[in-house]
């Protein structure tokens, strides 16, 4: 992947909610075609370039999660007590 290809990535994930310009320059120090998406959003994050950013979207996921096992739980517990 090129620099290009990543922010539009990025922007799909995270919107405009970060530096570009900062962004960019430390994309262009990685050796971008031995990293996945995924480490390249670790790194960036860990070099508080996209921090807090996404935390939201994965609790939410998180909390979806939970509430559709808490739901299918209840749906199958109901149909074993005749509820």
């Amino acid at each position: 992947m090129d620099v290009q290809e990543i922010l539009g990535q990025l922007k799909d994930k995270f919107g405009d909610s970060f530096d570009i310009t900062k962004v960019t320059s430390a994309l262009k120090l990685l050796d971008l075609k031995n990293l996945s998406l995924t480490e390249i959003i670790s790194k960036l994050h860990a070099d508080g370039l996209l921090s807090n950013v996404g935390h939201i979207g994965l609790d939410s996921v998180k909390d979806n999660v939970v509430e559709g096992l808490k739901n299918k739980a209840g749906g199958m517990l109901g149909g074993l007590f005749g509820k």
